[in-house]
C-alpha cells in the first residue's frame, strides 16, 4: 500500500515536470515564430527612406535579436533544466556528463559545423584586439560577434525548437514579390519608394543593390525549385507560383548586379543536371529558361519602345539581357528547346543520354575555361600586357589584366583580403582579427603599402569587407572559421538536396543557400541576406528531421 502510493507520487511529479517542460517549450516556439515572422515579413519592408536604409534596417534587425534573445533565454533555461530532469529521471541519461556525447551523436553534420563555427566567432571575439568592434561589428555594418552567434543560435532553435507552421514559410513568397515587383519598376522610375534617392545603386525596399541581389537570389530560387517540383497538373498554386518566378527573373536581370548573373547560371546549371533522367522535370527546366528569356523580351520591348520617359541607367550584364540581340536569341533557343523536349515527351523518345553527355560536357567545359582565363590573366599580368598590346577593345584587356580595378574593384578587395589575412600574425591566421574587424585591422595594424592601396582605390570610403564572404570569413574569424563555415553551407547544400527528393521544402532550402553561397562568392554578409538565409536554414533542418513533409 504504501509502495503503491510511492509510486504514484512520483508519476505525479514526472507529469508535473514534463507538463512544465511542454509549457516551456510552447513558449520557445511562440518566441521563435515571431522572430520568423519579423525577419521573413517585417524587415524586407521594413523602411524610413533610402538616406539611411542600410542603417535603419541594420537597427531594427538588432532590436529584434537583442529583445527576441532577451525573452528566449529564460524561457529556454527553464526548458533545458526540466527537459534534462525528466530525461534522467526517464533514464534516458544515466547522468549529465553523458549529455555532451549524446548531443554530438544526434546532431547532423550542418549541425556539428554550425556548432564549431560558433566556437570559432567566440574564440575570435576572445583572441582580438578590437573587442568593443567585434562585439556587434562596424558601424552601420553589424555583423560582429553576437550577428554571427544569434544567427547560428537562430538556427538551432528553428530547427529543433520550432513546431511547423506552414504559413510562416509561405510568407517569404507574397512579401518577396511586392520587394521584386518594386525591384523591378524603379529601374523605369515608377511607384519608387523615396524619389530623392532612388537610383542605380538603390532600389526598392532593400536600398543597395549589392543588398537587393542578396535577398534576391536567397529567397527567388526556392520558387523556382518548387516551380521545378510541382505536379504538372495546372492549378491556381502553381499558377501563383508561376507569376511569382516571373517576377523575380524579371528583376534578377535588371537589378545591376552581375553576381546574381552568375548565381542564375549556377543554379540553372545544377537544376539541369537534376533534371537529367527525369523527362518531366527538364521540361518544367526549359519553361522556365523560357520564362526568364520572356521576362528579357518584355524589358527589351519596354525599352525600345520608350514606353516609360524615364529609366535608370541599366548597363553591362543588364544591357546584354535585355537591351540587345542576345535578348531575341535566347528567346528563340531556349522556346525552340522547350518545344523539342516537349515533343521527345509525346512520342516517349526522350534523349536521355545525349542531354547526360552535354550536362557532362559543359561540367567539363566550364571549369577548363574559366582555369583558361585565369592562366591567361595571370601571364598577361606578369607579362605587363604583352598578350593584349593589339587588342583595342578595352572590356577584353580589362579583364585579362589583374589590377585593383579588375571586375568591378574585386580586384582591389580581394587582394586587400588577401594581404590582411597574410599580414596578421599566426595566431590571428587561425583565429582571425576578429568578427567584422577587417576594417579596424586594416586601419591600425596594416602595413603601409597595404593601406595605401585601399586608400588610392577606394579613397575615403571603408573597406569592410573583402566582397567575398569566404574570403572575409577567412580574415575575420580566421582558418578555423573558414572551415567551419564552409562546411555548415556545403553540408546544408548537400543533404537538403538530396533530401529533396522526399520532402520537396527541403530541396528548395537547399538551392536557397546554394544559391546564397554562390551570390557570395563575389559579395558579402548583410543584414538582408544573413538573417535570411539562417533561417531558410533552420526550416530546411527542421523539415529534414520532422515526420511530415
Amino acid at each position: 500500500m504504501i509502495m503503491a502510493k510511492h509510486t504514484t507520487g512520483k508519476k505525479k511529479t514526472e507529469s508535473v515536470e514534463e507538463t512544465l517542460c511542454s509549457f516551456h517549450g510552447f513558449l520557445c516556439d511562440i518566441v521563435i515564430s515571431v522572430y520568423m515572422c519579423a525577419v521573413l515579413l517585417v524587415l524586407p519592408l521594413y523602411n524610413k527612406g533610402y538616406a539611411q536604409i542600410g542603417t535603419e534596417k541594420e537597427n531594427f534587425f538588432r532590436k529584434t535579436m537583442t529583445y527576441g534573445g532577451k525573452a528566449l533565454l529564460p524561457v529556454f533555461i527553464l526548458w533545458a533544466v526540466f527537459r534534462l530532469i525528466t530525461a534522467i529521471r526517464a533514464k534516458e541519461l544515466q547522468g549529465i556528463r553523458e549529455l555532451p556525447g549524446r548531443l554530438w551523436k544526434n546532431l547532423s553534420s550542418t549541425d556539428k559545423f554550425a556548432a564549431l563555427y560558433g566556437i570559432a566567432v567566440l574564440l575570435s571575439y576572445l583572441f582580438t584586439n578590437y573587442r568593443e568592434e567585434a562585439l556587434w561589428g562596424t558601424a552601420s555594418w553589424r555583423m560582429g560577434m553576437w550577428t554571427q552567434l544569434g544567427a547560428v543560435i537562430v538556427y538551432f532553435m528553428i530547427s529543433r525548437m520550432w513546431q511547423w507552421k506552414s504559413w510562416i514559410p509561405a510568407l517569404i513568397l507574397p512579401v518577396s514579390a511586392v520587394v521584386f515587383s518594386l525591384g523591378y519598376v524603379n529601374k523605369f522610375c515608377l511607384f519608387p519608394i523615396d524619389p530623392q534617392f532612388v537610383n542605380t545603386s538603390f532600389i526598392s525596399t532593400i536600398g543597395n543593390i549589392n543588398w537587393y541581389c542578396g535577398y534576391l537570389v536567397t529567397i527567388l530560387f526556392g520558387g523556382v525549385y518548387l516551380l521545378w517540383r510541382m505536379e504538372e497538373k495546372m492549378t491556381w498554386k502553381k499558377l501563383l507560383l508561376m507569376a511569382y518566378v516571373a517576377i523575380g527573373f524579371a528583376s534578377l536581370a535588371t537589378q545591376g548586379s552581375s553576381s546574381g548573373i552568375v548565381t542564375f547560371a549556377v543554379v540553372m546549371f545544377v537544376l539541369f543536371g537534376m533534371s537529367v533522367r527525369d523527362s518531366r522535370r527538364m521540361e518544367v527546366f526549359w519553361q522556365e529558361m523560357t520564362m526568364f528569356s520572356w521576362a528579357c523580351l518584355l524589358t527589351f520591348i519596354l525599352r525600345k519602345a520608350n514606353v516609360f520617359s524615364q529609366e535608370l541607367v541599366m548597363e553591362g550584364m543588364t544591357d546584354l539581357l535585355t537591351f540587345s540581340m542576345v535578348t531575341i536569341l535566347m528567346t528563340i533557343l531556349s522556346g525552340t528547346i522547350l518545344c523539342l523536349i516537349h515533343r521527345a515527351r509525346l512520342k516517349r523518345s526522350y534523349p536521355e543520354k545525349l542531354l547526360h553527355r552535354i550536362y557532362c560536357g559543359i561540367a567539363i567545359a566550364v571549369p577548363v575555361m574559366i582555369l583558361l582565363v585565369l592562366l591567361l590573366t595571370l601571364i598577361n599580368t606578369l607579362a605587363g600586357g604583352a598578350l593584349t598590346p593589339n587588342i583595342t577593345d578595352p572590356n577584353v584587356t580589362k579583364w585579362l589584366t589583374f589590377n585593383v580595378s579588375w571586375g568591378s574593384a574585386r580586384g582591389g578587395t580581394w587582394a586587400a583580403g588577401a594581404r590582411c589575412f597574410w599580414e596578421a600574425d599566426f595566431l590571428h591566421k587561425i583565429f582571425g582579427v576578429g568578427p567584422d574587424c577587417l576594417y579596424a585591422f586594416l586601419s591600425n595594424e596594416g602595413s603601409v603599402g597595404l593601406q595605401t592601396m585601399v586608400h588610392d582605390r577606394f579613397g575615403g570610403n571603408r573597406l569592410t569587407n573583402a566582397h567575398n564572404e569566404w574570403l572575409t570569413v577567412l580574415v575575420d574569424i580566421g582558418v578555423l572559421g573558414l572551415i567551419s563555415y564552409a562546411g555548415m553551407m556545403i553540408t546544408a547544400i548537400r543533404d537538403f538536396l538530396r533530401a529533396g527528393e522526399n520532402k520537396m521544402l527541403v530541396g528548395a532550402c537547399g538551392i536557397c543557400v546554394l544559391a546564397y553561397t554562390v551570390n557570395n562568392m563575389f559579395s558579402f554578409q548583410q543584414v538582408m541576406n544573413i538573417s535570411t538565409v539562417f533561417v531558410v536554414m533552420g526550416i530546411g533542418e527542421n523539415v529534414w528531421h520532422s515526420a511530415s513533409d
